[in-house]
């Protein structure tokens, strides 16, 4: 299992409209897990789960940056979760 958070810009015109129109397309991506907006050089952070590197590069190419308002993305993938964040997260 992969685990990553995806930061993403959107387009800089009535950003909060174009987000809003960005987190419903988003809604609809099952291996999204979390959406959340930011504050600074990025708009939304995703949290997302795949099964392998492979499914994570098909979800950034062929899901998320097809999004219309979507400028730019940028993909960390988690090294390690510490067993007591686990429980803290949820």
């Amino acid at each position: 299992m992969i685990a990553a958070f995806t930061l993403v810009r959107c387009t800089r015109t009535s950003k909060e409209h174009v987000c809003n129109q960005v987190l419903e397309r988003m809604k609809k991506i099952d291996q999204i897990k979390k959406i959340t907006f930011v504050y600074g050089e990025y708009d939304i952070v995703v949290k997302t789960t795949t099964e392998d590197l492979k499914q994570l590069n098909k979800f950034v190419y062929d899901n998320l940056r097809k999004i219309p308002h979507i400028t730019m993305t940028t993909t960390l993938i988690v090294a390690k979760i510490p067993r007591k964040a686990l429980d803290e997260t949820n």
